[in-house]
């Protein structure tokens, strides 16, 4: 038994270390590490269960800053969705997110990043 005490300690730090965080969200729009071509409205993060509004965050940053964002909600369909208020500059932009998603109390945070190219006229 003691000769199997190493490996075994051994495969669960292994486990442990290195690998990717979990993390509820599934899919965004825009899509993450996209370009948006056309200007994007709203922001819309799809998760694995049904998010908690109420405990719920969007913010947006992009190259002048925080983007004024309106009416966090939800279409029922385990998603957050938020209008963007102004048009978007050109460049990058970062969602930072929080959530609690079904019935797992942690709180969970990320990031989507995408750009923006659309031509001036």
């Amino acid at each position: 038994m003691h000769r199997f005490l190493p490996a075994v300690i051994s495969v669960l730090l292994a486990a442990c270390a290195g690998g990717p965080e979990y993390t509820p969200i599934v899919n965004s729009e825009p899509a993450a590490d996209s370009i948006q071509t056309r200007m994007p409205r709203t922001l819309r993060l799809y998760y694995n269960a049904l998010p908690d509004v109420e405990r719920s965050s969007l913010s947006l940053v992009g190259p002048g800053g925080e983007v004024e964002l309106r009416g966090l909600h939800t279409m029922a369909a385990d998603d957050l969705m938020i209008e963007i208020m102004e048009p978007l500059a050109n460049g990058d932009y970062a969602v930072h997110w929080t959530t609690i998603v079904g019935d797992d109390p942690a709180e969970y945070t990320g990031e989507v990043r995408f750009q923006v190219q659309v031509e001036q006229e």
